[in-house]
């Protein structure tokens, strides 16, 4: 079985020598990487950020997918993500809310190029443990303003936990708005944990019927320092939910380790 992790971030130090090594050693066949975050605002640490970042999935970009750490208020930032994208190869965006909103005007140039540019955006969604006290921009219904840029790509991490039915609504509010299509949906849903396990079966009982395996992708939410340690368990727990609690099927169970995230990469026809 192939295990694609949707959602990993990185420090700002790693190799990707370094990084091929604890994925082999976690048997992750595939990584999503975010940029390490740019937290001096400044577009040359954003710059930085994406030349690490770049460094690292030029080492091996089958099995690195970097995505660029994008800031809204950093100066030059749509700049830096064309940059990142067209002359570095970066396969997308990372946006965590810190005290701005979805549905705030200072991100919508983000959306118009990430659109403009065919590549996908991974939001943070949920409760925030970090940031202050801005778990109130991440709500999942906040995320609703992609619909006025059909097509852009994007996926809410964590299933928005607490707010998981929440999130099934609004990725039911995005499947209506692609004509009740599925594979016409922009939406993706990032599962990585933020459900404990005491709501994970629950959340996945509920997301896995709604929406459908496709739009569902496995993540593990660690760096690739803890890969090793913690990428082994998360497949294990969730692989026997899937299999032995909900009876998942052998394809359905390929789709949520592999086919789902492969999807999300799959730059729709012109």
């Amino acid at each position: 079985m192939r295990i694609w992790d949707c959602h990993c971030h990185a420090r700002g130090h790693e190799t990707g020598e370094d990084v091929l090594k604890q994925m082999d050693a976690a048997k992750v066949d595939r990584i999503n990487l975010f940029a390490r975050y740019p937290d001096k605002g400044t577009r040359e640490d954003v710059r930085a950020s994406i030349d690490h970042l770049a460094r690292v999935q030029a080492v091996d970009p089958n099995r690195i997918f970097g995505l660029v750490w994008a800031n809204p208020r950093a100066p030059g930032m749509v700049e830096e993500l064309e940059r990142g994208m067209v002359e570095k190869g970066l396969r997308g965006a990372k946006l965590i809310p810190d005290h701005w909103a979805p549905t705030d005007e200072l991100v919508f140039p983000i959306y118009a190029k990430m659109k403009a540019l065919r590549k996908p955006i991974q939001f943070h969604s949920g409760i925030l443990y970090g940031f202050g006290d801005s778990s109130r921009f991440c709500q999942p219904v906040l995320y609703e303003a992609l619909v006025n840029y059909p097509g852009l790509r994007f996926s809410l991490a964590h299933i928005s936990w607490p707010w998981v039915d929440e999130c099934i609504a609004v990725y039911g509010r995005f499947r209506a708005a692609a004509g009740y299509k599925a594979d016409k949906c922009q939406m993706w849903i990032d599962t990585c944990r933020g459900t404990p396990d005491a709501w994970r079966e629950e959340a996945l009982r509920k997301a896995i019927p709604f929406c459908g395996m496709q739009h569902l992708m496995f993540g593990v939410d660690g760096t690739p320092g803890t890969l090793a340690g913690n990428a082994p368990v998360h497949v294990a727990k969730d692989l026997a939910i899937l299999r032995n609690v909900i009876g998942c099927t052998d394809a359905q169970i390929e789709t949520f380790f592999w086919g789902a995230c492969e999807a999300f990469y799959a730059e729709p026809a012109a």
